[in-house]
């Protein structure tokens, strides 16, 4: 029977839904992912609208390459938006600001949603956790997450 890959997340009872669909589609919670889901959620309850089908979403922001640019899975998992269905668009920028603008496209509401000040001090200053079997394993890969 087909099924879809194992992310590393042991799902706490505590945990809302959205996080375990979170660490599902990025393959594991991460806090620029995290971020990107909160901030996606945000966005299309301020413009009243259910993700998917009826947003587009225009981000800026300095996500070239991990852990930033996990930021972007973040915002495909809270907004329903994604790349494929070309209503998800990227658009880099050469400082550290986070700016995410979402529009209904049902009703033309729109919105601009930007990380608090704390939110990116908080973000710039974790670093990742490597297990130790993945060390070996990950050598290029090892500040990807």
């Amino acid at each position: 029977m087909p099924q879809l890959p194992k992310p590393d997340y042991e799902r706490l009872d505590s945990d809302p839904e959205w996080l375990a669909y979170a660490a599902q589609f990025h393959g594991h919670l991460g806090p620029w992912a995290t971020a990107g889901t909160r901030l996606g959620m945000a966005g299309i309850r301020e413009v009243g609208a259910t993700g998917y089908f009826d947003v587009e979403v225009v981000c800026e922001g300095p996500f070239v390459k991990p852990p930033r640019s996990c930021f972007l899975d973040g915002l495909q998992v809270g907004t329903g938006a994604t790349m494929g269905k070309r209503n998800l668009h990227w658009a880099g920028n050469s400082t550290d600001a986070v700016v995410v603008r979402v529009r209904n496209t049902r009703t033309g509401a729109y919105v601009e949603v930007r990380p608090t000040k704390r939110l990116m001090e908080m973000l710039g200053t974790l670093k990742p956790r490597v297990k130790a079997a993945e060390v070996e394993e990950q050598g290029q890969h090892a500040d990807d997450h």
